[in-house]
Parts: structure tokens; sequence; C-alpha cells
């Protein structure tokens, strides 16, 4: 099971928890993101610094203190709390945005998360679900963790991240839920990382002013933003930096991996990446789902993700070490407010559900 860390107060006091209580663990988790990032350079014949890495974050950090107040505060407070610099932090939070902006190299597969969408109808609660894999490097998935936040003002929280980060995954006390896969635009600029898009998100009362969150925000990059409600709303909204586009679930399922859909944004889309998991997943994973029984269970969802075929190109990914792996399967139940999580790839996890406390 994950171990739940529960967060109280403001947003820089449940910061300041966040960091005291993991301080070994955010300092290792920084440490292994920017070895990556200098490893990721070097493959593409680009020399990166840890140094180049702080000035970046020292440039974006003032946006997210103008647009994102509260979330600026909670990383300063993890930075206190875990006595470690607030570029290091950000960094830790902001990686996969940083080789967007920083390193637009040909041939570099996006990180594999396959996501999903389903109606209330369609599922044996009745609740509308959403979910995905959580694919990174597997050196990430000794540092997840459930986070239960309390803030004094706002509603409550219950999200999957890594010691140090921001909301991954997540559902909040009026109903919403977040998920999210990556994307890669050719407009990356300096703005707002995902992290803190998706973390403001839960700070949202309605489905409105979360997709707002994702529509409005001086984006640094794109990524897909998967938002579903307790009384069924849910959209799916790709975005470059600049431009964004919004898909509404209306019943049935939707499904999405790492690269774009819409017509108009698949301009944008970085025509050197490479695409052949993300196409092949796209496809496989629309085969699980228009061939599985329904209603849907989450148990019976992790099957669906538990699928090996397409060898390197699969949706269950098994890397080890700084290789690309599934390292969490997550299902949220808006209605229940709870995750439904397991650690590591779906076909080796045990869903376990954390419920919000009310």
């Amino acid at each position: 099971m994950l171990s739940i860390i529960e967060l109280n107060g403001t947003p820089y006091e449940m910061g300041q928890q966040h960091g005291e209580l993991l301080r070994q663990e955010v300092h290792e988790l920084a440490k292994i993101r920017l070895e990556l990032a200098r490893m990721f350079a070097r493959e593409h014949g680009v020399r990166v610094t840890d140094d180049d890495c702080r000035l970046l974050a020292k440039q974006l950090l003032p946006i997210h203190e103008e647009v994102f107040p509260e979330v600026f505060d909670e990383w300063r407070g993890i930075a206190k709390g875990a006595d470690l610099s607030m570029e290091d932090v950000f960094f830790a939070n902001a990686l996969t945005d940083f080789q967007d902006v920083l390193w637009q190299f040909s041939d570099v597969d996006v990180h594999g998360c396959t996501a999903f969408m389903v109606s209330g109808e369609a599922t044996q609660s009745q609740s509308p679900y959403l979910g995905q894999t959580w694919d990174m490097h597997a050196s990430a998935e000794p540092f997840i963790h459930i986070f239960s936040r309390v803030p004094k003002n706002g509603p409550s929280s219950l999200v999957m991240t890594t010691a140090g980060c921001l909301t991954l995954v997540g559902v909040n006390s009026e109903g919403l839920a977040v998920g999210n896969t990556n994307l890669r635009p050719r407009d990356a600029r300096l703005g707002v990382i995902y992290l803190a898009i998706l973390h403001e998100t839960l700070r949202q009362k309605t489905i409105s002013a979360a997709t707002s969150v994702v529509t409005d925000s001086p984006r640094a990059s794109g990524h897909n933003y998967l938002l579903s409600s307790a009384v069924g709303d849910a959209v799916n909204i790709e975005t470059t930096a600049r431009q964004k586009t919004a898909t509404h679930l209306q019943s049935g399922w939707f499904v999405h991996t790492n690269h774009y859909l819409s017509k108009s944004l698949l301009p944008l889309e970085d025509s050197t990446a490479a695409r052949d998991s993300t196409e092949y997943r796209l496809q496989r994973i629309r085969q699980n789902f228009e061939n599985a029984e329904q209603p849907f269970t989450p148990e019976s969802l992790r099957h669906l993700l538990a699928d090996h075929e397409g060898g390197d190109s699969c949706i269950c990914r098994h890397g080890t070490r700084h290789q690309g792996r599934s390292c969490a399967f997550v299902v949220v139940d808006p209605q229940a407010q709870s995750l439904w999580c397991s650690l590591g790839p779906p076909c080796e996890g045990v869903l376990t559900e954390y419920r919000l406390a009310r």
C-alpha cells in the first residue's frame, strides 16, 4: 500500500509539513531529476549543468508567484521544510516542461501515460471514472505517496504524486477529478508548468472554473488534461503552450495517450517526436475498451491496462532505473471522492481505495 501524508493549514504550512515529513526523499528525487536532465541533454550532444537548470527555474518562479500565488507558497513551504532551495524543488516538479522549453531534440519518445474517462452509465457504481497509468523514469516509483490536503480555505483534496511535488492525479471535496498525459508541442515558452495547473484545478469548486484554469493559464508547454465531476461532466483538454481544444464526454468512454488528436493542434506538434509507442497504445487501449465487458469497475479497468502486447510500445511498461516504467495505476471516483491506486505496473499492482476524509 501507498503511505498517506496528511497536510493541513495554509498553502505554506502544508508545504512545510510536506517538506519536513519527507525531507530525505525530497532531496533524493531532486537530485535524480537534475541527473536525468544532464543525461537527457548529453544523449543529444548538449552540455547542461545543474546551474543551467537552476537558472531557468529562477526565471520561471516569478511567473508562478504572479499567476498562482497559493501554489508558489506551497512550494516555498516544501523548500523550507526540506531545507532545499526553491530552484531545486521547482525543477523536481518541472522536469517534463523543462525538457520541452530547453531541449527540443529529435527522436525523443514522450513519457508513456495511457489515460481514460468512463461515464457513470458504464460503471458498476454508476459514478464516472477517470484514470491512467503514470509512466515516468522507474527511479521515481519509490517516491510516490498519497497526500490528503485540508487547507484553511477552499476544497480539501486527495492526490497521488511524488515527494516534493504537487498534484499528478487527484480529486477534491467538491467532486472534481483531474488527470493528465504528456504532449510535445513546438511552441514551448517561459510559463507555468503542468503540475501547477493540475494543483490549481483542485482548488476550484466547479468543473467550469477548473477548465478555465487549464485553458486560460500562460502555459509553459503542452499537456493533455482530463477533468471529471461527480455529476458526470467530463472534458478532455489538449493544449499547446498557446492553444487548446476541448472534447466533452457525453457517454461511454474516452481514451488518450501522448499525441494530439485535435486536427487544429496537430500542426503544432513536434514532428520529430517518436510516435510509435503513443500511436500503438492508443489503438490498443481503444481495442481493449471496445472488447471489454461492462459495467466497468476499478479492477476491470486495471486489467485493461495490464497489457503487454506491442513489445517496447506496450501500455504496461516495466523499465528499470531511469528507463520508462508504469510507476503507478490510478482510478479516480469523483462521487466517492476516492482514489483507487496500485504501485508499479498495472499487471503487478493490488488496487487499494483511498477516501477523502469528510
